[in-house]
């Protein structure tokens, strides 16, 4: 499995992959083939994958866009690609609810925030949000209130 992520990581380095983004932990290149791989940058990123691993392996709903694999130290994680969202008000209309507040208090987001330590308000966020095969799915779901104590509040 490791020679798969040297594959890429040196087809990255050719600029083989476009580059999609990136947040304080990450970075996003699209592999050309339907996934996309995260980078871990620091520890942070290396939990915020293993968590969407985690939560990818037994969440049962059809919220989230899934992990097909992890290198084993969880540097690299390969996922679902997903069209952008461009405007949280497009996820508000699918859930059937008129802002924000109610996509956050719905059933469905109270569920995923128990059973997984979740931030709620990230999903507030368009750029957290992808389309697939019509749906819209988490595309960024790793940073959990655990992550967020151990890395980013300070002591």
């Amino acid at each position: 499995m490791a020679s798969v992520f040297n594959q890429i990581m040196l087809n990255i380095q050719k600029g083989y992959y476009r580059y999609i983004g990136s947040g304080s932990c990450r970075n996003v290149f699209d592999l050309g083939n339907g996934y996309v791989i995260k980078i871990a940058k620091n520890k942070a990123g290396i939990e915020q994958n293993k968590n969407e691993y985690k939560i990818s392996c037994c969440d049962k709903s059809d919220l989230f866009a899934k992990v097909i694999q992890v290198s084993e130290d969880f540097s690299y994680l390969i996922m679902e690609k997903a069209k952008r969202v461009n405007n949280i008000l497009d996820i508000c209309n699918y859930f059937k609810v008129s802002n924000k507040n109610e996509l956050r208090n719905l059933d469905k987001m109270q569920n995923i925030r128990k059973s997984y330590d979740l931030l709620l308000g990230d999903f507030e966020r368009k750029n957290n949000w992808g389309i697939i095969k019509g749906k819209p799915v988490i595309i960024d779901y790793g940073f959990t209130n655990e992550v967020r104590s151990k890395y980013y509040h300070s002591k």
